[in-house]
């Protein structure tokens, strides 16, 4: 499948962290649907539940990821339900061609929607490859439209939100007993309130989670992923 590409690896890991042909996942910061598509290849049988505020990537996703396993939901998570200002990533100096991870977009679609580094964009500011003009988004506590949905049990919430990442910890609420293991990513600086790894890891041990494994990508940079101590398998 041309979604996949290198990443067996990291969902052969899931495989044998979920040890189940249908788990719920939930992936906040959708993109373009790449990783939906991914955990749809791997769990035929998943549900999974994406959200993304990009109104570029929505537009992307729509077109190219047709799966009834997969639904998207039109906002960003975060600690208020409402809407919120939201900073577009751009990189005009890298539109020639489509990067070679994304090649199953047309590069028509690529140069017309601006999706150059698109996947930079984030609800904080700080990041300076961004469009003149900012736009509103709709923003949702995750507590909120799991009430909402009627949700089991979640396997997986996969944060990728460009430094947002404790508005949207803060947004789960009590409903983060239900959830059995958490990725997300650290050490993004660039964007104000960033969290870095041990502001992670301390918020998340508060919560009742302890670190699984660290995929560090700099420095001080990288993925977490924790499990539920009182939810979920170590």
């Amino acid at each position: 499948m041309k979604y996949m590409k290198h990443y067996y690896p990291k969902f052969d890991m899931f495989k044998t962290l979920f040890n189940k042909n249908n788990p719920v996942i939930i992936e906040v910061g959708a993109h373009y649907g790449e990783d939906s598509l991914r955990f749809s290849e791997a769990f035929e049988q998943a549900k999974i539940y994406c959200f993304e505020p990009d109104p570029r990537n929505i537009k992307i996703f729509k077109k190219y990821v047709n799966k009834d396993n997969i639904k998207l939901f039109e906002c960003a998570l975060s600690n208020k339900s409402g809407e919120q200002e939201f900073f577009q990533s751009y990189d005009e100096t890298q539109t020639s061609s489509v990067p070679s991870k994304y090649d199953w977009i047309s590069l028509t679609d690529y140069q017309k929607n601006l999706l150059s580094n698109s996947g930079s964009s984030s609800l904080k500011r700080g990041y300076n490859k961004v469009l003149s003009k900012s736009i509103i988004v709709k923003t949702q506590r995750f507590d909120q439209w799991y009430d909402e949905n009627s949700v089991s049990d979640i396997d997986l919430m996969w944060i990728d939100v460009q430094g947002a990442e404790k508005e949207v910890l803060e947004g789960i609420g009590n409903k983060i007993k239900n959830i059995k293991f958490i990725w997300l990513e650290y050490g993004e600086k660039e964007y104000t309130g960033a969290l870095t790894a041990l502001e992670t890891i301390l918020l998340l041990r508060s919560k009742n989670f302890e670190i699984k494994e660290n995929f560090p990508t700099g420095e001080n940079t990288g993925d977490l992923l924790f499990y539920n101590t009182k939810n979920g398998p170590s």
